[in-house]
Parts: C-alpha cells; sequence; structure tokens
C-alpha cells in the first residue's frame, strides 16, 4: 500500500446544474474565491425545470476589488453571493423574466436589454424592475404594459 494517495478530486458542481465556474468573479484580478448562497442555487435550478432550458450566468460573484472599482458598495447583491445575471437559451429577456417571476426564492428581478437579473435578498417585498436608459425604473401594475406584451403581474 503506497504512503502517498492522491486526494479525490474535490467536485467542482455546487448543484446538478451549476459549477463554481459559473459564479466566479470576471474581472481577472482576484483570487478567485467566491461566495454563493445556496437559495440563489436552489431558485436557478427550479427556474431550469421551468424553462426546461440551460441558464448561463453572465455575472455571478464580484469580488470586493472589483466593487470598489466600479464604487458600487451599497446593496451590490453580486458582491455577497445572492445575485446573478442570467440569459435563459431559446427564451428572450422578457420571457425569462416572466418565468423568474414564478421562483418565490427570488426577492429581486431585473429586466435587462439582454439578461435578466435575479437575487435572493431579505426584503419582504419582491423588488421588480426594468433597465432603462434613466436607470432602473419600477415593474408595477400600472406600467408593466410599457414593457410587455401582456401583464405579467397580478
Amino acid at each position: 500500500m503506497p504512503l502517498y494517495m492522491k486526494p479525490k478530486k474535490v467536485s467542482r458542481k455546487l448543484s446538478d446544474h451549476f459549477s463554481k465556474r459559473d459564479f466566479l468573479c470576471k474581472c481577472g484580478k482576484c483570487d478567485g474565491s467566491l461566495k454563493i448562497s445556496l437559495g440563489l442555487l436552489g431558485g436557478l435550478e427550479f427556474l431550469r425545470s421551468l424553462a426546461k432550458n440551460r441558464i448561463n450566468i453572465v455575472k455571478g460573484f464580484e469580488c470586493v476589488e472589483s466593487t470598489e472599482a466600479k464604487k458600487k458598495f451599497n446593496r451590490n447583491y453580486h458582491a455577497i453571493g445572492i445575485a446573478a445575471d442570467i440569459v435563459i437559451d431559446k427564451l428572450s429577456p422578457k420571457e425569462a423574466f416572466s418565468l423568474a417571476c414564478q421562483v418565490p426564492e427570488f426577492k429581486g428581478i431585473g429586466l435587462g436589454e439582454t439578461y435578466i437579473h435575479v437575487d435572493t435578498r431579505k426584503d419582504a417585498e419582491r423588488a421588480l424592475w426594468v433597465k432603462t436608459a434613466e436607470g432602473n425604473t419600477p415593474l408595477t401594475d400600472k406600467n408593466q404594459l410599457d414593457y410587455f406584451d401582456e401583464p405579467i403581474l397580478s
């Protein structure tokens, strides 16, 4: 029997369909450390089951260095591992947004031009918004038809 045995490969998978690599900071300057919420992973797995398509993580965790460089300290949910910007294969961002609204874990959902933002903030009320040229516009019962062809809020 050898005195030294190679350690077993450590799984890089975080869940059935997501790995650590999906969520790593993309700044290229950090050490590759990672924070990711199990609630966020569970919500993404549920969303994937609803969509029946692959979810691509555009932005997951954001390191301290990246956050400081952008001067986005206040409410940066990516920096604490509870947010992801995503694209779902074969779905438009609007279709992905509508499906994300069915996931109870997601308390923050934002519609961008090419992706959606989802997060598991601890707020009691869900925050929905659309990213516009002026900034983030809250999505309400009154303005939802400005952005969607049919009502998505009840």
